[in-house]
């Protein structure tokens, strides 16, 4: 999944580039809230990254585009020899809680203006999975990894923000980007922090099953190009 929505996004990336007309690309920190059932199982803030690219309709103030996004909610760490028979050495496994969500957006924007608001409607995904990586104890440089447990959910909602024009080159503008999502997400199953559990030498887990909503509040730079 990670590859395909990669692609989709470099592909909506390639067209933004070769359209006559300016368009954006965001790079964004954010924080995401679990909200309504999800937030009942998983009361905890997740801290990740977000990436969108957006192409503007002819002669309108609308845009179509893409993001991309990655946030993580917990994770568990502890320290094992490598091998049984080797117990001078020891490697660190670390097991994340993560989700990746790809959505496409229709965005009408206030045109010109130092302060540009906004508004979106997003439908996409979320993608929950837990991971695992072994690595080294002194440089963490991985050694294995694998991915636990995962889910799916489909997902829609309704976002806006402000854009603070900090720079113009002529051919591009900078901005500064302050935006909201509230996404709307159907029902799937996840781990969290302390549901995985090693027993005997065999995995045990301790799934959640809700809704999937998430509030995210995003800060970061936008590029008109």
């Amino acid at each position: 999944m990670f590859k395909k929505a990669t692609l989709l996004f470099l592909f909506m990336t390639i067209s933004a580039t070769t359209y006559g007309q300016m368009n954006d690309f965001d790079i964004t920190l954010f924080v995401g809230s679990p909200q309504g059932d999800f937030r009942d199982n998983l009361d905890r803030t997740a801290v990740g990254i977000n990436g969108s690219v957006a192409f503007a309709i002819p002669s309108s103030s609308v845009q179509v585009g893409a993001e991309l996004g990655i946030m993580t909610y917990g994770s568990d760490t502890r320290r094992e020899n490598f091998n049984p028979n080797i117990p001078e050495v020891r490697v660190r496994v670390n097991t994340s809680y993560d989700i990746f969500t790809g959505h496409l957006f229709l965005r009408y924007e206030a045109p010109g203006g130092v302060v540009r608001p906004y508004i979106d409607g997003l439908v996409g995904f979320n993608y929950l999975f837990t991971e695992t990586k072994i690595q080294d104890n002194n440089d963490f440089d991985e050694i294995a990894s694998d991915t636990n447990f995962d889910d799916t959910a489909f997902s829609y909602g309704i976002g806006g923000g402000l854009k603070f024009k900090v720079a113009d080159t002529g051919t591009n503008q900078y901005m500064i980007n302050l935006k909201t999502r509230y996404l709307i997400g159907s029902e799937a199953a996840y781990l969290q922090p302390g549901s995985l559990e090693v027993v005997n030498g065999s995995l045990v887990f301790d799934a959640s099953n809700s809704t999937t909503n998430l509030l995210t509040i995003h800060l970061g730079l936008t590029v008109k190009f």
